[in-house]
């Protein structure tokens, strides 16, 4: 879909055929690593259950300490803002946010757009380096 929105755009053309190349080129995962991260992540929900144990360790949101921002990109699916937010809720930290971002064309995969779009080079982060540089 994406490359079809984007085909009017040269640029967002260019940036979409980038990310596909490099989705490509990606090592495939093993199986059983791949079957255990869809059943405890995201069938089980472990991790943001504060329920995941790796190796001795059990983790969770009560596992992060630091301050946190993270950006959610309403156009995907793949972490949206309802399925964030109670993660960051459960944190111990006080200081955490949330960035929304309504994603855009030409980014190849909207999970991605943050990194790959222009309209979040332009807009989100300038945001996401002003909170950063709050803390400093």
């Amino acid at each position: 879909m994406d490359a079809a929105l984007s085909v009017t755009d040269s640029h967002a053309m260019e940036i979409h055929a980038r990310v596909e190349r490099w989705a490509l080129d990606e090592v495939p995962l093993p199986g059983k690593l791949v079957h255990q991260l869809i059943e405890w992540l995201y069938r089980e929900n472990l991790f943001c259950q504060g329920a995941l144990k790796i190796g001795s360790t059990v983790i969770g949101p009560q596992s992060v300490s630091v301050p946190t921002l993270a950006v959610v990109n309403t156009a995907d699916d793949i972490a949206p803002f309802d399925s964030v937010k109670p993660f960051i809720d459960a944190m111990p930290t006080s200081d955490a946010g949330i960035i929304e971002y309504p994603g855009e064309v030409g980014v190849g995969l909207q999970h991605l757009g943050i990194l790959t779009g222009r309209e979040a080079l332009a807009q989100v982060r300038p945001d996401i380096t002003s909170w950063i540089d709050s803390r400093r």
